[in-house]
């Protein structure tokens, strides 16, 4: 045994002095790495790709420059000035441009500079012609003039929905000339406006037909395939004029019938008729509320379409 070990593990002076070399020569492979990094290929530019990124940066510092420190977010918070501050909340509502005070244009979410700027103007003799011309105000964003133009109401081309101060909206009673009805529209009619398309039109009357009747123009939003775009650009085009609703009568009416309205849902619609059944016949609309799951928004939508005779 010792013999076989003395024969496999026992190097003469020349083996061992090529085994040192060999060692050495690996630790020094290893090491070069270190001592000469790799170069980085320098990204050639050409002058004018050069040019091109240098009035890209100029314009994201302008940009940061003269951001504005305060204004109206996502949640439309209102804006505050440093020397009147103002704590009134951001509320929607029909108005009329060219009649509207300070006080109106920051309950829409205005800037308080934005809205003396709009005073300035119609006080000089500026007239808003129709709603487009909000965004002639160059200091109005883009987001707060798509949010507040389809509640512009001009007296010269509109008869203004009116704010009664209970968030409530009073439809129209006289005929605007030029304005299409939504509530009696044909869908050749609508096939007039401008971007409808050709399918549009009939989903708007047959939605018009199931709900009974439009009470105003966010209904005629709520159509399926209706975009914001189509939706702004039909808007100076369109109103809604009162008209008998349809309405279903909760005490004889049944599930499946209450069930085809927009706005009743197959679980709304069986608690409705179980709630008559356990019950009685209601003896008025408002006695919905007793059902459980029943709030008042939801309440507040469904009452106009329904009836106890």
């Amino acid at each position: 045994m010792k013999k076989i070990i003395e024969d496999y593990f026992t190097f003469s002076k020349k083996e061992r002095i090529a085994a040192i070399i060999v060692a050495i020569i690996i630790v020094i492979f290893l090491m070069l790495p270190h001592f000469f990094p790799k170069k980085r290929k320098k990204i050639l530019v050409d002058a004018d790709s050069n040019k091109k990124i240098n009035l890209l940066r100029k314009a994201i510092d302008s940009t940061e420059k003269f951001r504005p420190k305060t204004f109206v977010d996502n949640n439309y918070k209102q804006f505050q000035n440093n020397d009147n501050p103002v704590a009134t909340s951001t509320k929607l509502f029909y108005f009329d441009p060219n009649t509207l005070e300070i006080r109106g244009w920051m309950r829409l979410g205005v800037s308080e500079k934005t809205a003396t700027t709009i005073l300035k103007y119609v006080s000089k003799g500026g007239k808003f012609r129709n709603p487009e011309d909000i965004r002639k105000i160059w200091s109005l964003r883009k987001n707060d003039a798509d949010r507040i133009i389809p509640f512009v109401r001009i007296e010269n081309n509109y008869t203004a929905a009116k704010f009664n101060g209970s968030n409530a909206y009073k439809a129209p009673t006289e005929k605007t000339v030029g304005l299409l009805n939504a509530n009696t529209a044909s869908p050749y009619d609508l096939k007039k406006l401008p971007g409808i398309g050709n399918s549009l039109p009939y989903k708007i009357v047959n939605f018009r037909e199931k709900l009974g009747g439009f009470l105003n123009m966010q209904q005629v939003k709520e159509t399926y395939g209706m975009t914001d775009s189509i939706f702004q650009s039909i808007l100076p085009l369109v109103h809604v004029l009162p008209i008998t609703i349809k309405k279903l009568n909760i005490n004889s009416a049944s599930d499946f019938e209450l069930n085809a309205h927009p706005y009743i849902d197959k679980r709304l619609s069986k608690a409705i008729t179980i709630y008559r059944s356990q019950h009685g016949n209601y003896k008025s609309v408002n006695e919905l509320k007793n059902i459980v799951f029943i709030t008042d928004e939801v309440l507040q939508k469904i009452t106009p379409y329904l009836t106890i005779d």
